[in-house]
């Protein structure tokens, strides 16, 4: 026994300790959206905890941008009055929920970031669950004004006084791979484990530049610099895998132009944009202009390592990270509003599963008009959250729905059968809290601990029994439709994927090709496209 719990607290508890202490700012998060909403604008408005927490969630690791909050408070407002306007009947109902959750896949939404809809969504469906009456909108776009506030008061928070994140931290790694490749090639070792470590941080920094892109231009500072330093790195790659005969010893002058370059990438890990960064470009021009590698093929590529490195830190100091980069126009071919012609496309992925988010919202909702039954949203609500941009997590999501929905019941059933005041609802909804954030988003754990979480409220309304029996229907009935959606409506499976992006790889590099065929052949090319090309191959071949 000693043996087993010294096993634990020397395995398991780390591990359980530091995942409590992730979920532990989004615990707080809720809580305090939860009982601040319950507080001062009544139970009615509870669910706006839910997406104003998930906003949270997906921005809280990231540095704190207003530009961006903006962005999607500006957006969230117009999704409460459109959900709004839902609520006035069932053709508005049927309407608005064609138009929609269309909308936000098709704007936001791409086979590289497929949940991007997600929280906007969340919020469209989960407005609907309680219609309010014209003079009840003033109240509700307030208590939503309030909720953003509260999250953007805790982003900057945590931005600033808990997390006090580095910039670039991805970059940072890149220049401290680069520091031990370096310092390698000084030994005539072998460094293709690092420059393989160094392939896998490319495809994290072109993900970052794509989710930096907005309607009309490829990046925003941050993910412009992002780019710069990404094709350094890609260009260093290139050099330890082509220029450089591993396993080999360098020439002396070689060697001392290695550890120099070693001791560079070093200093820059920790000086990037920091008081020392002028002086970390004026040693990188310096190395530029000194002699270079005994080999001139080895030593003109390394010049052009340099030359870009030069170009980044220049641009790291001129560029502000939020700011739209406008010359960075998106190519037509990927300008959403322009192209709304994409939308009869039905090979596209956003286009696809938009019509099928739109399509189940729009019966499930109908459904809801149609008979008035008693929590018929739930309905709704679970076909929403089963109903994934890829058909087998959608599968996975139906099986853990279905699973956690029936072990929250019974976990329901045996709560609520030993306390019955408002004080221990809130304990378990508290405690539930911290269960369901703690819990993988993937598992069918959490799903149990949110059943709880929404059985409580309902039992404030219904009895047990009754809110029990109609959990479990309409989970059935989400299943259902969730299922039939998957199968029949335009499904995006692995594999269809998998040839799609085969097929658009070969077309992206016909293009990419042609590109650099104009450069030579005219000295001219269109760089925002080559940008966007480059990006995309990148993401595709991962």
């Amino acid at each position: 026994m000693k043996k087993r719990w010294r096993q634990f607290c020397a395995r398991r508890l780390p591990v359980i300790r530091a995942r409590w202490l992730s979920a532990l700012p989004i615990i707080l998060m809720s809580l305090t959206l939860l009982l601040g909403l319950w507080g001062v604008f009544g139970v009615r408005y509870v669910t706006m905890a839910s997406f104003l927490t998930l906003l949270f969630r997906t921005r809280y690791k990231q540095d704190f941008r207003p530009r961006d909050l903006a962005k999607a408070a500006a957006t969230m407002f117009l999704v409460d009055l459109a959900a709004f306007a839902a609520g006035r009947g069932l053709w508005w109902a049927l309407g608005i929920n064609l138009v929609v959750p269309f909308a936000l896949v098709y704007l936001l939404s791409s086979k590289f970031t497929p949940k991007a809809y997600f929280v906007f969504s969340m919020e469209f469906v989960f407005l609907q669950l309680v219609p309010i009456q014209p003079q009840e909108l003033p109240i509700q776009l307030l208590a939503l004004g309030c909720g953003l506030a509260v999250v953007t008061v805790a982003l900057w928070l945590h931005a600033h006084m808990v997390r006090r994140r580095r910039h670039f931290g991805t970059v940072r790694k890149g220049m401290h791979n680069l520091c031990v490749q370096m310092k390698t090639l000084a030994c005539g070792g072998d460094v293709s484990p690092l420059r393989r470590t160094l392939e896998s941080m490319l495809v994290h920094m072109n993900q970052v530049i794509y989710d930096s892109r907005g309607y009309t231009y490829l990046a925003n500072g941050y993910g412009k610099l992002y780019y710069l330093f990404m094709v350094m790195f890609q260009r260093c790659a290139y050099f330890t895998q082509h220029f450089v005969p591993l396993g080999t010893l360098p020439p002396s002058q070689d060697r001392m132009y290695f550890a120099r370059l070693s001791k560079l990438f070093g200093q820059a890990e920790s000086a990037l944009g920091g008081p020392n960064h002028g002086q970390l470009l004026e040693q990188v021009e310096e190395l530029r202009r000194g002699p270079g590698l005994s080999d001139p093929a080895q030593n003109e590529a390394m010049g052009e390592i340099l030359r870009l490195f030069s170009v980044a830190l220049r641009e790291l100091e001129n560029t502000r990270p939020a700011q739209p980069q406008r010359a960075w126009k998106l190519p037509r071919d990927q300008h959403k509003l322009r192209g709304l012609g994409n939308i009869f496309r039905l090979e596209l992925f956003s286009t696809r599963f938009a019509l099928r988010l739109s399509a189940v919202l729009c019966v499930s909702f109908g459904f809801v008009w149609l008979t008035g039954l008693e929590h018929a949203y739930w309905y709704p609500m679970t076909t929403f959250l089963m109903l994934m941009p890829y058909a087998e997590e959608s599968r996975m999501k139906i099986g853990n729905r279905i699973l956690g929905t029936m072990g929250g019941v019974v976990v329901s059933m045996a709560l609520m059968s030993l306390f019955h005041t408002m004080p221990e609802y809130f304990v378990i909804l508290a405690v539930m809290t911290c269960f369901m954030y703690y819990a993988p988003v993937t598992s069918w754990t959490m799903t149990v601990y949110s059943t709880c979480y929404g059985m409580t409220l309902a039992h404030l309304r219904l009895g047990l029994m009754q809110a029990s029996g109609l959990r479990l229907l309409y989970v059935a009935m989400a299943a259902a439709t969730a299922a039939l959606a998957n199968r029949f409506l335009l499904p995006n499976t692995a594999g269809r994927e998998f040839r799609q992006s085969v097929e658009e790889l070969f077309d992206l590099d016909l293009s990419f090709l042609q590109q650099v065929r104009a450069l030579c052949r005219d000295g001219g090319q269109d760089g925002n496209q080559m940008t966007d090309r480059l990006v995309r191959i990148h993401l595709l071949e991962d």
